[in-house]
């Protein structure tokens, strides 16, 4: 069942939702907001994270189905957004061209799968930091009580991160932390009491098995009527009628000589087309935000031609 909820959360929407600005929620709680402030941590919602990703027909569906079915997709985002993080350090080190990369990605294939790595290098070009408008800077993404935790930090710092105790750390990396963070790894089997609780989070949240302290027969008929109304608006949608100019338009904005060139090339193909023309029309990057709206429109049309 958590199969289900992490394949309507992609990547990519993770990633633009964490460029999009006006997400950003500031920090009110006063022994919080000096020193997040001074690290340049800013903090997104949960739920304002899931009503961004999900399609717009399933958000309020989502939100008016209780609190055990809200509980359950941010248990979902939380392991995509540990796995999304864990990319990053995962290109943080291989920009610094690190010894511990091919044991990191290892460790990170055994916990995540191997489509982790598969992921990882199809958007891998969303995970350098010319992406993220720096030459030198990658995201860290976490969270506490009170939402999802975003900020940037230089590929070259220790990557260890607590919204309470541990803001920022200017060390220098010996892989993926310093060496006064090591106790930071949460992808182990066990972390230590020192560990902050960032981490303990994470491994929480890591691991499939609390998934099911949810109560399931509860979460079950929630999450498969959800389903079943997902199943149903999918198989009703319908592609709108436009003009044979309009399509043509459409497959030249991402280099296509036609239909068929499109079906041949694939998702993959197309995802990378797009992904170009974000790095060239992003606002964060000098570009148009209509430029950046067209350009991902006219990817989410092509793309459910593909799928249908």
């Amino acid at each position: 069942m958590l199969e289900k909820l992490l394949n309507l959360i992609s990547y990519e929407e993770l990633i633009f939702s964490f460029k999009e600005k006006e997400l950003y929620e500031e920090f009110t709680v006063h022994h919080e907001t000096f020193a997040l402030r001074s690290a340049k941590v800013v903090k997104i919602s949960d739920a304002d994270l899931l009503r961004k990703i999900l399609p717009e027909e399933f958000s309020s569906q989502m939100f008016g189905s209780g609190h055990l079915n809200l509980l359950a997709f941010v248990f979902a985002l939380r392991h995509k957004i540990l796995a999304l993080n864990s990319m990053f350090h995962l290109s943080a080190l291989k920009q610094n061209k690190d010894p511990y990369f091919h044991q990191t990605k290892t460790e990170f294939r055994k916990i995540f799968g191997g489509t982790f790595i598969d992921e990882f290098d199809n958007i891998f070009e969303m995970l350098l930091p010319t992406f993220w408008g720096n030459s030198k800077k990658l995201p860290i993404l976490g969270f506490s009580a009170v939402g999802c935790h975003f900020v940037l930090r230089d590929i070259h710092s220790c990557r260890a991160f607590d919204a309470y105790n541990i803001p920022f750390c200017k060390n220098y990396a010996e892989g993926t932390f310093c060496r006064y963070h090591a106790q930071e790894k949460y992808w182990i089997k066990s972390i230590t009491e020192e560990a902050s609780v960032q981490a303990k989070l994470s491994q929480f949240y890591l691991d499939p098995m609390n998934f099911s302290q949810f109560d399931e027969a509860t979460l079950e008929k929630l999450v498969n009527g959800f389903f079943s109304h997902f199943k149903a608006f999918h198989e009703s949608k319908h592609i709108p009628f436009i003009s044979q100019e309009r399509v043509q338009f459409l497959l030249n904005f991402y280099s296509f000589s036609g239909l068929e060139d499109l079906k041949e090339k694939g998702t993959i193909e197309l995802r990378k087309r797009f992904l170009e023309k974000a790095k060239q029309y992003h606002p964060d990057v000098g570009g148009a935000h209509d430029s950046f709206r067209e350009a991902r429109e006219n990817y989410e049309f092509l793309r459910e031609i593909l799928v249908r």
